[in-house]
């Protein structure tokens, strides 16, 4: 459960694209990690013309199923968790921030100039409350549970 919020948390912030089965593992303890960081500060993949990332990040019904569904103990902890994890990642912004800028001359793509920080920057929502921000965390976790597009 940790490892998931963890993982929606820093998909959400970083932009990180092409989630799918294939770069989403499980490790036998039940951790998840990913691979494939090709796409990230949201230069997202297309497919025939059609966006394939319709959500911030991927978490299913079936994620939630196991943390005992939508009005479970343990699903209400991971939400939690996540609109933590999300308001220190806000409080640390500059050192985020800062991090991701000395990245600018390592040759990554979609991380070529200042200007692609800016992604970062607005990910993180820095105008906002925490409230309002965990509650802007909440919504996009419900996005993630009712798109049908993933499932499809």
């Amino acid at each position: 459960m940790r490892s998931c919020a963890g993982y929606c948390v820093a998909t959400y912030v970083m932009g990180i694209g092409d989630r799918h089965n294939d770069n989403i593992m499980v490790k036998r303890s039940g951790h998840y990690f990913h691979i494939d960081f090709g796409h990230i500060l949201g230069n997202f993949k297309y497919a025939f013309g059609i966006k394939r990332e319709r959500t911030a990040f991927v978490f299913t019904p079936e994620m939630s199923y196991v943390m005992g569904g939508r009005s479970g103990a343990a699903f209400k902890r991971f939400v939690r968790l996540c609109c933590t994890a999300f308001n220190v990642l806000r409080k640390h912004s500059a050192t985020l921030i800062n991090l991701f800028t000395l990245m600018v001359p390592s040759g990554i793509p979609e991380l070529a100039s200042r200007d692609d920080i800016s992604y970062l920057r607005d990910m993180l929502h820095l105008a906002k409350s925490d409230e309002q921000a965990s509650k802007l965390f909440r919504t996009e976790i419900d996005n993630a549970l009712n798109n049908w597009f993933r499932r499809f």
